[in-house]
């Protein structure tokens, strides 16, 4: 049973907003008692009201009926998934369009709105109050979240979302969650209360993700921080991709071009991941699925170890007769993910070097304590001198023999 969130200080906060922002096709997530969808429908051509209860609807239509709005029609749903029936179950999609002829071309097409409104239920769960209108999940963001995720996909390129939330959710927690579904956002409200503050926020899509959207990636979530990037997952065409960008607070430049360049020279030669597109200030490539080195020797045996480890000793080798360095294969300990097999990735350190060092640094990762020790728990033990020795022959002469050298202490 969900109870109907009766209008209090957040929500005249938040019209004060909507009457402003409001155009074109608005859709008004959560409506409860509709006042969000009233107060568009000043503006807007068309609003659509949707909320989980089915209380809340009646009360909406009522209300709406009361002060005899005419451009809003209300919807169960919980979320977006009246608009997911819709674009995806045809007989669902023909029997609704009948019943709601007021918004047959509207919905007919795809479903983008101008403005999106959202009042979540922001409070963390508290077993003393059983108002569940309230309840944004158990620390209080994760409705938000989940509305977060599915947004975009429903908001027009140059739309935008209104939010408000409280002190409680944590405004700290409420950014990282629109950094990492890729949002632009500022604050552009505030009110204290006794024991809270409440936040109104407008959201935008930034440039990045406009293009990308273009290009059909739905579902972009940051998953991943480097020292110098930022990596986030999207889908395109049912496979999973990753999207590499700068980090903004990062002083280094050139690094994304750098990494662009490299990778698509190195994918001629079957390493790293396989670069898909690239724009400016960032790339996109194949998702690599598997474990990082040292996750994947502690799980396999003596054979695939050896195996994964020659293999990438010849990619190593490979770049090394391309001049170029990779840098940081003495601690690659997230530069070689493996599944079936290993796949190189993080170039945006590489540059061309008469004396290029991938595999005598690698060579130096195998000879680590850490390394040394799971290699040792699987029955592969090392001579410490002979590697050193065999790395010196190499570091002077690069040939396939030294580098066979190396790999036959391996066996």
């Amino acid at each position: 049973m969900f109870e109907i969130y009766e209008p209090m200080e957040d929500s005249f906060l938040l019209a004060e907003h909507v009457k402003k922002y409001s155009n074109g096709f608005v859709l008004d997530v959560g409506t409860g008692s509709g006042i969000q969808a009233i107060a568009a429908s000043e503006k807007a051509k068309l609003v659509i009201g949707i909320d989980i209860s089915r209380d809340a609807i009646k009360l909406a239509k009522e209300n709406a009926f009361k002060q005899n709005v005419k451009n809003i029609c209300f919807f169960e749903s919980s979320l977006f998934d009246l608009f997911k029936k819709i674009q995806a179950k045809k007989q669902f999609k023909n029997n609704f369009l009948k019943e709601n002829e007021k918004i047959h071309d509207f919905l007919e097409k795809k479903i983008l709105f101008d403005l999106i409104i959202f009042n979540p239920p922001y409070l963390p769960q508290d077993k003393c109050i059983e108002d569940k209108s309230i309840y944004g999940g158990k620390k209080g963001h994760e409705a938000l979240e989940r509305f977060l995720s599915e947004a975009s996909e429903y908001l027009k390129e140059n739309g935008k979302i209104l939010i408000v939330f409280s002190s409680l959710t944590k405004k700290k927690k409420v950014d990282e969650l629109l950094k990492n579904y890729c949002f632009e956002f500022k604050k552009i409200d505030e009110k204290k209360l006794f024991f809270e503050t409440l936040f109104v926020y407008l959201i935008k899509k930034p440039s990045m993700l406009k293009t990308l959207e273009k290009k059909g990636l739905k579902n972009i979530k940051k998953f991943a921080r480097g020292n110098r990037g930022l990596l986030y997952k999207a889908c395109l065409k049912k496979k999973t991709i990753v999207i590499k960008t700068k980090k903004p607070e990062s002083e280094a430049s050139g690094r994304i071009a750098n990494e662009t360049k490299w990778i698509k020279i190195l994918n001629k030669h079957k390493i790293g991941p396989k670069l898909l597109f690239s724009g400016k200030g960032y790339f996109a490539y194949e998702f690599v699925e598997g474990d990082f080195i040292l996750d994947f020797i502690e799980k396999n045996n003596k054979r695939n170890i050896i195996k994964t480890i020659k293999n990438v000793f010849n990619q190593l080798y490979l770049m090394d007769k391309l001049r170029v360095d990779k840098e940081e294969m003495h601690r690659p300990l997230k530069h070689v993910i493996i599944d079936k097999k290993p796949v190189l990735i993080d170039f945006e350190r590489c540059k061309i070097t008469e004396k290029p060092k991938n595999v005598t640094q690698f060579c130096q990762f195998l000879m680590s304590c850490n390394t040394e020790i799971l290699l040792k728990q699987k029955r592969i033990k090392l001579n410490k001198n002979k590697i050193i020795n065999l790395a010196k022959t190499y570091k002077k002469e690069q040939t396939k023999e030294n580098l066979n050298n190396i790999l036959n202490i391996l066996n």
